[in-house]
């Protein structure tokens, strides 16, 4: 006998296996629960509210162009751009940045790249020869918040989109508790707020999805996507800490949504009234906003550059 999907009950190819739904979906069914949950997310966070100019941040990876579809399908009447950034890591970027060139052309959507060799004389793929490489995703992580700002706001836009999922806000939020960082707690929510005419509000429509439903988004709507593993993810502490939050998900089903939304309905109230507020003044370098004379960004790049010099 063959299966059937849980809700229309046909024998239809291909079936997804939901595990949170502990179920099977056809591609049609699959699609109408996808789309809902990401529609409610929007609408229930008010992510579009009072957005004049919207860009969405696009890697190439599953997730980003899941991203991109699933907006173009639910809210074709917004208009937005896509904002990809180059970091020259060999044997991926150039599948990434072709993905999101295609995606744009046949959707006729407007297509910013920043290549970070460019404008700052160095790539992510350098790193990889550095005898300090374990970091390499925390390194990586700095650099595209910024430049991802950066480009957003030097272009006119209020409001940027990232790809990120339920996985990996749960990832970080896992560590962020571990460690105590109760003000990088206090910022973790589906909506940041600007907090400085040069810091972008950004917005996580994909934050109540998964990553298996992203993918099984983009095989299920026959999107390409990049899919090559970044080759300087191996050994990644994030990674590690991905796969324990699945095997605790084993124990506990549905784990991963129950500590977001203990996060954001029974912690972050009491955060945001512990947590002191920024002051933020313009980075000496790049004039972007920074705690300190010079940010995260310029500091991080110095030492790069210092560090490919005398590799």
């Amino acid at each position: 006998m063959m299966d059937r999907c849980g809700r229309c009950k046909n024998e239809k190819t291909p079936l997804f296996k939901m595990s949170r739904l502990n179920s099977l979906l056809c591609s049609s069914c699959f699609e109408d629960y996808y789309e809902r949950k990401v529609k409610n997310t929007v609408l229930k966070y008010g992510m579009l509210n009072g957005v004049n100019k919207l860009a969405i941040a696009a890697s190439g990876g599953k997730d980003s162009m899941a991203l991109l579809k699933v907006f173009s399908e639910l809210f074709p009447h917004i208009k937005f751009a896509v904002i990809h950034l180059n970091l020259g890591i060999p044997g991926h970027s150039d599948e990434c940045i072709k993905v999101v060139e295609k995606f744009c052309i046949e959707n006729s959507i407007e297509l910013l790249v920043y290549d970070l060799k460019k404008y700052h004389g160095y790539t992510i793929g350098d790193l990889s020869n550095l005898k300090n490489n374990k970091r390499i995703c925390g390194v990586c992580g700095i650099v595209k918040r910024h430049l991802m700002n950066k480009v957003a706001y030097e272009n006119g836009f209020d409001t940027l989109a990232t790809g990120h999922n339920l996985d990996d806000v749960v990832e970080i939020l896992f560590n962020l508790y571990l460690n105590g960082n109760v003000e990088e707690m206090s910022r973790i929510k589906p909506v940041a707020p600007s907090m400085n005419p040069k810091l972008i509000r950004k917005i996580k429509p994909l934050i109540e999805v998964t990553d298996q439903e992203d993918l099984y988004y983009v095989i299920s709507k026959n999107l390409d996507y990049a899919s090559s593993e970044c080759p300087l993810i191996k050994g990644s502490r994030m990674v590690e800490r991905k796969n324990l939050i699945l095997r605790i998900e084993e124990e506990i089903p549905n784990f991963r949504y129950r500590f977001l939304k203990t996060h954001l309905k029974r912690f972050l109230p009491i955060l945001k009234e512990h947590s002191q507020p920024i002051t933020l003044r313009e980075c000496d370098v790049c004039s972007m906003p920074s705690v300190g004379s010079i940010c995260s960004f310029c500091k991080l790049s110095s030492r790069i550059l210092n560090w490919v010099e005398n590799a």
